[in-house]
């Protein structure tokens, strides 16, 4: 389909997803959605529509001149347009004379007006490829720019503008929208100028030939246009609106893949898979809405400039001025064919105008990304002359949110300041100004006497470095890593840093060494991350540190060695540091407690021996001398509760989140990675399965409902009968001309019978179009529908390990942008290859009966024709092949650079890091090569019609000077060689449009050919209720990497069993297995007595509720989230379960309430916030067994005692299976397991059992006895 109901469009990035129903409170209206009348949203996307238009003018500026050169060049192509009907109208008056004067044509006229004819076509098209290769080298250089100066401009936004902004939406900026920008840029300027300039300068022509033959060739082009203009009403608007539909899908699909886990994890389909569903079928009602009468419109508007109406009315119209001797047959068939042609340059303006719609939307969240607040820049930079920080009444905000109200605080240099206080007091933030990340609201903050406005980025940035519970690491070798701030470091440096920060050893363990490349090479351990982190600051041996909570992430291994590293790189220079656990800074110079934004003491730790906040937390912590609770908080009895882990490893063995499996591009270690330095292999969803052998129209059925191919199938049936009936018209021209000229019957019709023939081939083809691109439209949808359900029905059944951190953005983009350009090919490309080729095939064995040289010729063409179309395709592929691994390592390193802002910033690379610099001059030279080979695709592809005309018009001219063929009949083929050949091009443009829509159905064959786990249908018996059984368990994520080795374990119900062990021994993978996120190797996993391969998801998840350490929360209220564990719950039930999980607390600081969101995986809360909704989610659900990985950890002492209470009232009713570092929290366990390095079972037994004999239950006991009396600083008393 041609025309805007069939152009389906490509989507946009994700913005808002859709508001959730489940809620204690309804949340307020979205901007400019649901509280706005209809009236409003239609003038806000006219609005948009134009400021789009706009943003693209912007974009353009640098590029214009270039694009000023190919307009000039297309010029001069569109007044060529003119010359072939010129030269053809020459020829036919030679011919013609002869035939009256019974002679032969002069050979040398004929050969004359042909090489004009020929030359004229042959140099428009060749200015014409020029155009366009100048304005798509003006594309490349446009987009290369336009990429760096995102980047740049980003590299100096305030880092709480990457708390608002996610690295897809980044990434889709600089990828996607681009890529969208790039249609009005490398195309526009040309095709639409080239579509305005052809048709004036043919009606020119026209009119130069005979004015009333031109007034014939634009009448039915007049009711065309008229019929056509309905459709266009509300376009603009419209286009905007789809724009945001799509993007609520996406937005809708990245939650979708981010909270998989949480899907799965409470047994359900989720709310994320009903909001994508909801999403996906609110576009779909939307756009068949707007889509089906549209395409009725645009449908009757094709009737006018169909082929049998124009012939029938120029050719009749025509035969009237020459009967009455004012024009002649070589001008009729001359201004003939400008009609046929003109309605394709007007079709091609509105195409054009569409893409213009959709680049605009683009380029309006380019201009947005490019226009981001930036930190001002100083021009008289200053340098500090002392490592004095002061922090001077200090105010900010995040929105309307205060964060730090009115702070004042002072570090000595050479002295060590704590930062103490509850979650949500501002410590972070507060820590993150000094390093300006952002600029105070009010105040400021100054090192040396200067404040840090008036330093440039390289002043600052060599006086301050922070180290924080996120490493940050990048995925380039580990010498880079250390080195990120100094890259001018020798070897020798770097090594000396990391010996200091005990890491050494340990690196050259690695594969290569130094050299090895993170997240590919190996995946490291939290630990070990954080103490490369330590060894990048030490190279940058700034005078004033950051640290916030630096041991938070570490396992009991390398706790103690990152704390020794730690009290190393604090020696002699200013350290603020942020702790959890007050005894680790007791012997700090200054410790200051933060609460509600405010510094409400500051002291030494005898200072503050009475202070009311600072004892609070000493209370929490277990840290008030002679409290009776002074351990409550880390044992709880056997009676009570459980005992949790709160808080050494930062981070599950195999990177689990609650709700979040995906493996990002950093160097996150997995249950193998610590130990085998190898990272997990996981399957990519960037390219799926290539099915070479499968045509894309197979492909498309086995996605399609039998309703949906139905329509499709008889779309593709009546494009067929149309493209005969066309074709068949077109060659009514040659008889039709013949029997006009000599008024003598042709073929056994006279003219008027041949007039005839063209009115019922009008009526048949203008049937068969109507109904035939209406089941095309219809197909489409239905195409669209049928697919947004399967692969949201496919991924809520995938199994975890199919996922991966590319997942995310590769879907969204295929169930949005892809989804739509797919529908456009089984709604236009499908129905247009196929009407064109069977015109084509009629026009050539039709020619056969006219004159068998010129069929033979045809035929001879055919596997001409295929075997060019092939080379076309692969040297397009060819140059796919080049741009898209570049394209992949961009993208990868855009999302690296959004979530490593603060390391990359504090490193001064934010701007100019290397392997970004990389990335980008790699996938400009990767867009140079793959355009020169796509160039030639094209070329072929556009030169296949062109020789094959030619070489048409050369025989048919030959012949007539000869005496071979009439020279009547001569002008007619000729005549029709010139639109056979828009014919030709036709096809040429549909099968290449069909070979990029094969690459994109890739991501939806990766999604539908998953291999998916075995499922009974029927749920199984459970005769032991309560109970968790692993029998002989062998499992590894390789076959040759077992992680797993013969672990049996039995845990009866309600009881207590701690899971512990070194950093890839296997821990989280027991809790994988047993939620089945992934199936044993050999062994069972059993579940209530019942094996979980003989469980149905739903019934096995009915069991379980899970805890991790990462929790993803999704874009609702904190009630919806909560809500999740139990959606039959009434508020009562959800307000208990806050209560119990400590959300109370949170609900009442919160500016909406119930009713506040908490943003895109929870941002909006803090960890610990985030992981009391957790808690809170697994007490509404009241699983039978309840499944916590490191639930505690890295949180403060207010939230793991909030969470340690909650999971005391788990315990009575639940059975716990826990994964803990920190042993002190496990006493109470009534079994716990020790595994080893090779995934086997070291040890079981009971606490008090296993410290007192040899073993590594009492190597860590012992170790982590020694980490917690550790001090970052001693202080004599």
């Amino acid at each position: 389909m041609s025309t805007q109901a069939q152009r389906l469009a490509p989507g946009t990035s994700p913005q808002t997803a859709p508001q959730s129903s489940s809620q204690l409170s309804p949340p307020s209206p979205g901007p400019g959605r649901a509280g706005e009348s209809g009236e409003q949203v239609r003038r806000s996307n006219a609005q948009r529509s134009r400021e789009g238009q706009a943003a693209i003018a912007r974009l353009g500026a640098p590029v214009r001149t270039r694009l000023r050169i190919g307009q000039i060049l297309v010029l001069l192509s569109a007044v060529l347009a003119v010359a072939p009907y010129i030269a053809l109208v020459q020829l036919g008056d030679i011919l013609l004379r002869a035939h009256r004067a019974g002679l032969s044509p002069d050979p040398r006229q004929v050969s004359g007006a042909v090489m004009v004819l020929v030359s004229a076509y042959s140099t428009r098209l060749l200015l014409y490829f020029l155009a366009l290769l100048i304005t798509h080298l003006a594309d490349l250089s446009l987009r290369d720019r336009l990429r760096r100066d995102i980047v740049a401009r980003i590299s100096h936004a305030p880092l709480s503008w990457f708390t608002a902004s996610t690295s897809g939406r980044l990434r889709k900026a600089v990828q996607d929208d681009t890529t969208l920008v790039h249609t009005v840029i490398a195309h526009g300027p040309v095709e639409r100028l080239n579509a305005i300039v052809t048709p004036l300068a043919l009606l020119g022509c026209a009119f130069w030939i005979d004015w009333r033959l031109a007034l014939l060739a634009v009448s039915t082009l007049i009711l065309y246009v008229l019929t056509y203009s309905v459709s266009m009403r509300g376009m603009n608007e419209k286009t905007v609106e789809m724009d945001r539909k799509l993007a609520a899908i996406s937005s809708a699909m990245v939650e979708f893949v981010s909270g998989i886990g949480v899907v799965k994890a409470f047994g359900r389909v989720g709310r994320a898979h009903s909001a994508y569903l909801a999403a996906a079928d609110e576009f779909s009602a939307f756009y068949r809405a707007w889509a089906m009468p549209l395409v009725t419109v645009t449908c009757l508007s094709f009737t006018w400039v169909s082929i049998p109406v124009l012939l029938l009315v120029n050719l009749g119209g025509g035969a009237l001025l020459i009967h009455t001797g004012a024009v002649t047959l070589p001008q009729v068939l001359a201004t003939t064919l400008v009609a046929l042609v003109l309605p394709a340059a007007l079709i091609t303006i509105a195409s054009i105008s569409w893409s213009y719609q959709l680049a605009g939307a683009a380029a309006l969240r380019l201009c947005e990304v490019l226009d981001t607040p930036v930190l001002p820049a100083t021009d008289r930079p200053e340098r500090p002359r002392t490592a004095l920080v002061e922090i001077d009444h200090v105010s900010f905000s995040y929105g309307d949110t205060l964060a730090v109200d009115d702070a004042c605080l002072t570090l000595e240099p050479g002295t060590v300041t704590a930062l103490l206080g509850p979650s949500g007091s501002g410590k972070s933030t507060l820590a993150t100004l000094i390093a300006r990340f952002a600029d105070p609201d009010a105040g400021a903050v100054r090192i040396g006497g200067v404040d840090l406005r008036d330093m440039d980025e390289s002043t600052l940035y060599s006086t301050v470095s922070f180290v924080l519970q996120d490493a940050q690491l990048l995925a380039t070798t580990v010498r880079e890593n250390i080195a990120l701030g100094r890259p001018e470091a020798d070897l020798a440096q770097v090594r000396a840093a990391a010996r200091v920060a005990r890491i050494h050893e340990e690196i050259m363990a690695l594969p290569q060494g130094y050299d090895t490349v993170l997240g590919q090479d190996t995946a490291l351990s939290g630990g070990q991350e954080q103490r490369i982190a330590i060894a990048r600051a030490i190279l940058l041996d700034t005078p004033v540190i950051v640290l916030d909570e630096a041991t938070a992430m570490a396992d009991p291994e390398s706790e103690a060695e990152i704390q020794q590293a730690l009290s190393a790189l604090v020696k002699d220079r200013t350290v603020l540091v942020i702790a959890h656990r007050p005894a680790a800074v007791r012997g700090a110079d200054c410790i200051a407690v933060m609460d509600g934004g405010r510094i409400v003491a500051a002291g030494s730790h005898d200072d503050l021996a009475d202070e009311p906040h600072y004892r609070a937390l000493l209370r929490q912590a277990g840290e008030l001398k002679g409290a009776a609770e002074a351990d409550s908080h880390d044992t709880v009895t056997r009676t009570d509760g459980p005992a949790l882990a709160d808080g050494a490893a930062g981070r599950p063995d195999d990177g689990v989140a609650d709700g979040s499996v995906l493996v990002p591009a950093s160097s996150r270690t997995d249950d193998r990675g610590g130990r085998t330095g190898t990272a997990l292999p996981v399957p990519s969803t960037s390219g799926g399965p290539s099915r070479p052998a499968d045509s894309l129209l197979s492909r498309f059925r086995r996605l399609m409902t039998d309703s949906s191919w139905r329509q499709t199938r008889g779309c593709i049936a009546l494009a067929g009968v149309n493209g005969v009936l066309v074709g068949l018209a077109l060659l009514v021209l040659l008889p039709a001309s013949v029997a006009l000229a000599t008024s003598a019957p042709r073929w056994g019709l006279a003219f008027g019978g041949w007039l005839i023939v063209l009115v019922v081939l009008g009526v048949g083809a203008a049937v068969c179009d109507f109904q035939g691109r209406r089941m095309g439209m219809s197909g489409a949808l239905g195409f669209m529908h049928d697919v947004h359900h399967a692969v949201g029905d496919r991924i809520a059944r995938l199994p975890l390990r199919w996922f991966t951190a590319d997942s995310a953005g590769t879907l969204s983009r295929a169930v949005s942008q892809e989804m739509v350009a797919l529908g456009e090919s089984a709604a236009h490309f499908v129905y247009l290859l196929t009407s064109t080729t069977a015109a084509c095939l009629v026009v050539g064995f039709g020619s056969w009966a006219w004159d068998w040289r010129l069929g033979l010729l045809l035929t001879l063409a055919v596997p001409l024709f295929a075997g060019l179309v092939r080379l076309s395709r692969r040297l397009l592929d060819r140059g796919k092949s080049i741009s898209e691994p570049a394209e992949r390592e961009l993208a990868a390193r855009i999302v690296e650079i959004a979530r490593c802002q603060g390391t990359l910033r504090s490193c001064r690379a934010a701007s100019g890091y290397s392997r970004l610099t990389a990335a980008f001059d790699d996938g400009a030279r990767a867009s140079r090569r793959a355009l020169w080979w796509e160039s030639a695709g094209n070329l072929v592809n556009g030169a296949l019609s062109q020789i094959l005309v030619v070489a048409m018009i050369v025989l048919t001219s030959s012949l007539a000077a000869s005496g071979s063929m009439e020279p009547l009949a001569a002008i007619a083929v000729i005549g029709m060689c010139l639109r056979f050949t828009t014919m030709l091009d036709d096809i040429g443009a549909a099968v290449m449009g069909m070979e990029e829509r094969r690459q994109m159905m890739n991501h939806l064959d990766a999604v539908m050919d998953a291999e998916l786990m075995a499922e009974p249908q029927e749920p199984s018996a459970l005769p032991e209720p309560g109970t968790v059984e692993l029998d002989d368990v062998v499992f590894g994520y390789r076959p040759d990497a077992p992680v797993l080795t013969g672990v049996s374990m039995s845990v009866p119900a309600r009881t207590m069993c701690a899971i512990v062990g070194p950093s890839g021994s296997g821990k989280t993978t027991i809790a994988r297995l047993i939620a089945r996120f992934w199936d044993v190797g050999s062994g069972a996993v059993r579940v209530g007595g019942a094996d979980v391969r003989d469980m149905p998801t739903s019934q096995l998840m009915e069991q379980l509720s899970m805890v991790f350490q990462d929790v993803y929360l999704f874009d609702d209220t904190l009630a919806a989230n909560i809500r999740i564990g139990n959606p039959a719950a009434d508020d009562a039930q959800v307000r208990w379960a806050a209560g119990l999980a400590g959300v109370t607390e949170i609900v009442n600081r919160l500016p909406h309430g119930w009713s506040t969101r908490v943003g895109e995986g929870g941002r909006a809360l803090s960890g610990g916030e985030r992981q009391r909704v957790s808690i809170a989610r697994a007490l509404l659900k009241r699983a039978p067994i309840v499944l916590l990985d490191e639930a505690t950890s890295a949180l403060d002492a207010e939230n793991e005692a909030n969470i340690v209470a909650a999971m005391q009232e788990l315990r009575r009713t639940s059975t716990l299976i826990v994964i803990a570092h920190k042993l002190e929290t496990i006493a109470a366990a009534d079994q716990v397991i020790v595994l080893d390095d090779a995934g086997r079972i070291a040890q079981r037994g009971h606490h008090h059992e296993l410290v007192s004999v040899e073993g590594p239950y009492r190597s860590f006991w012992e170790q982590r006895t020694r980490a917690r009396g550790w001090s970052l600083v001693s202080r004599q008393d």
